[in-house]
């Protein structure tokens, strides 16, 4: 069978977990894994017996190029017509929908437009599947991280004095379309000196300075996979203090991957991590959450932090851990790796050694 019919199977026997007689999916990562769709602008509805999919006259080629040819393809104008299409051909009393990724005008629309029918909040339902990565998943994981992983070394050429971190990134991006990625992952972030220490600080004018603290965090889109992981450099041996920090934070992750050995939920997770950087005096400066998971989408389920919702991490799962520390006004650091939970334990799918000698580029 069609490895997408096989995923609309799976999703199909969850509607009887969330309680209702149809799905209405329209979250474009949502549609790329149930149906092998590349663009936007269109929804699936899912019942126990079908599979309709509804898009516009400027993707209905495309569409009927890339979904299986076991859905039924309409093409609709606007979302007038899909309601319509709803109410006139389908027996449907709770409509199970992705209340994160549909505007509030949408809501307001369908439960105006669509009479009697109740739609019901689904969106965790509807990417529980994608939390299990298949073998061929993987595979586009590895890709998407040797991709960005060529093009950081070869950028790094570029890493010296007197670049701008704009001009820095813009290489990388180059590059990693070089490499056969489709884009960046998301907007690179290059940041240097007194900006290392904001977690997201996308590549700015700035001008890179001698002795400066560089962080990259990168990553590569393939097939619509994404990598993600983060590289500190210096530009001159740091001093005792860098030096201390730098090497708790591979300690933190260090343990964070022992623990993964047994069974542990994403809060144990996150308190492994959390607990080497408290020891050291530096939890106080580690401000967000220790990890994602990543997959069609750059951050996804699984969420690694305090705040993860209950039950273990499992098997199949992709996430990152990346313990950071970040003193306003003077400088930042992190790292961060991509992680594969299988059968056989935890294995990095990301391969640059951080260690901090590898991280100084003279």
């Amino acid at each position: 069978m069609n490895t997408h019919l096989q995923r609309l199977e799976k999703l199909r026997n969850l509607l009887d977990v969330a309680k209702c007689d149809a799905f209405l999916i329209n979250h474009p990562a949502n549609l790329n894994y149930y149906t092998g769709y590349s663009g936007d602008s269109a929804y699936l509805l899912l019942t126990a017996k079908q599979g309709i999919f509804f898009t516009d006259g400027r993707y209905t080629t495309q569409a009927a190029a890339e979904i299986p040819a076991a859905l039924e393809l309409i093409r609709i104008r606007s979302l007038d017509d899909l309601c319509q299409q709803i109410n006139e051909n389908h027996k449907i009393v709770k409509l199970g929908i992705d209340e994160i990724n549909l505007s509030a005008g949408t809501w307001l629309k369908l439960r105006r437009s669509l009479g009697g029918k109740e739609p019901v909040v689904a969106a965790s339902i509807l990417s529980q599947p994608r939390k299990y990565k298949e073998e061929g998943e993987i595979t586009l994981l590895r890709k998407a991280v040797a991709i960005a992983e060529q093009a950081l070394q070869i950028s790094l050429k570029q890493l010296r004095p007197g670049i701008s971190e704009r001009d820095l990134a813009a290489e990388m991006e180059y590059q990693l379309r070089r490499a056969g990625g489709e884009k960046a992952a998301f907007p690179l972030i290059v940041a240097s000196g007194p900006r290392s220490a904001l977690p997201h600080g996308v590549a700015s004018k700035r001008i890179i300075n001698p002795g400066d603290i560089v962080t990259i965090d990168f990553g590569a889109c393939y097939q619509g996979y994404h990598s993600d992981q983060t590289c500190t450099f210096f530009l001159e041996e740091p001093d005792k203090e860098v030096q201390r920090v730098y090497n708790a934070l591979l300690n933190a992750q260090n343990q964070g991957l022992k623990a993964l050995e047994k069974s542990i939920t994403a809060q144990e997770l996150d308190h492994q991590v959390r607990s080497v950087l408290a020891k050291a005096e530096l939890d106080q400066w580690f401000n967000h959450g220790t990890g994602h998971g990543v997959g069609l989408e750059i951050h996804e389920a699984p969420s690694i932090s305090q705040n993860s919702p209950a039950g273990r991490l499992e098997p199949g799962m992709v996430f990152t851990i990346e313990p950071g520390c970040y003193f306003p006004n003077r400088w930042g650091i992190r790292v961060e790796d991509m992680v594969y939970l299988s059968d056989q334990g935890a294995e990095k799918l990301t391969t640059i050694d951080k260690s901090l000698n590898k991280m100084i580029i003279a």
